[in-house]
């Protein structure tokens, strides 16, 4: 029963994740966001509203913090990771070429969030009842971040290209909202099932978070943002990206909110550490990408040489994950 909830759920994910990249692209059209703004606050939060939710139910139904460190790091690294999937998918160019000062300054926060993510195990950070003031500082960061976006956005606007628009605003919006709600419950469903089906294998929780329950909450974010590729939005589609691991990162002041026993970074492993290490080092790489890649053009093949890398860390993280799974 569970292998066919998680079969279904996918598919659904797959296929709203696909719509809200078109939608997502009208409304990013049709108004003055522009689409690296769309990408990193619409698609990007709609997207990790799975993340959100069923890491707060790791705290709060199940009391599995490790489950939802592993989550929200798992997501973040396999997020950058689909950097490389994009660039394979991305016909035109490297992926890196026109991505915009927006999703550069976002990307920066995600960075800054993750530090703070990885002080919060080495520091102990004062704390009001039991949330850690880090987990504040997270959530005050993210508010900034957002806001710096907005700001920034303005200068993407003014050199996007204008294209018909086929499809009403108003219609656009609606589809949108409808998708997005398919995906919170689909992805609900989708953490479920696959939790339980994970479980039965045996496997630690921490590398069921950091990889299975982290891949089946990410299918809104690879399939939006192969979406956003096929429509011709490689800002939406990096923003999406970006987007996401700050907003996966804030989830960790939900978590410490909702985690009453105290602050919820003593409750886990310190795996998860080197887990938030080694997503800032991709964020880095990806980082560089963006600013090389308009420079000079390092290929390998057709591919930037900082794909490759991304693509490299990632299988490196899952066989150490892999022989840290009883952690």
């Amino acid at each position: 029963m569970y292998y066919i909830l998680f079969i279904v759920c996918a598919v659904l994910i797959v296929y709203s994740g696909m719509a809200l990249s078109k939608y997502g692209d009208v409304i990013a059209s049709a108004t003055n966001l522009g689409h690296s703004l769309v990408g990193i606050l619409l698609l990007s939060v709609v997207t990790s509203l799975p993340e959100l939710i069923s890491s707060i139910g790791s705290v709060t139904v199940v009391d599995a913090p490790s489950l939802a460190f592993g989550n929200i790091f798992g997501s973040n690294m396999f997020n950058i990771f689909i950097i490389f999937l994009m660039d394979l998918l991305f016909k035109k160019d490297s992926i890196f070429v026109d991505i915009s000062l927006a999703n550069i300054v976002t990307g920066i926060y995600a960075l800054l969030l993750t530090i703070v993510a990885i002080m919060g195990f080495i520091f102990n950070f004062p704390k009001f009842l039991w949330l850690s003031f880090g987990s504040v500082i997270i959530f005050v960061i993210y508010v900034a971040s957002v806001y710096s976006a907005y700001r920034s956005s303005s200068l993407d606007i003014q050199i996007e290209d204008d294209e018909p628009i086929s499809i009403p605003l108003s219609k656009a919006v609606l589809l949108f909202l409808f998708f997005a709600m398919v995906i919170v419950i689909a992805g609900l469903l989708l953490s479920k099932s696959a939790d339980v089906i994970a479980l039965e294998t045996g496997l630690g929780r921490s590398f069921v978070g950091a990889f299975l329950l982290a891949f089946v909450t990410s299918l809104p974010e690879i399939s939006a943002s192969i979406g956003a590729i096929k429509v011709g939005s490689p800002n939406m589609a990096f923003g999406n990206i970006v987007g996401s691991c700050v907003f996966n990162v804030t989830i960790l002041f939900f978590v410490d909110l909702f985690y009453m026993k105290g602050v919820v970074f003593e409750f886990v492993s310190t795996i998860h550490m080197k887990s938030a290490l080694l997503s800032a080092i991709m964020l880095i790489i990806a980082l560089i990408g963006v600013k090389q890649d308009k420079i000079s053009r390092f290929r390998f093949g057709r591919i930037s040489v900082y794909s490759l890398y991304i693509g490299i860390f990632y299988i490196f993280y899952f066989f150490y994950m892999y022989k840290m799974r009883g952690s």
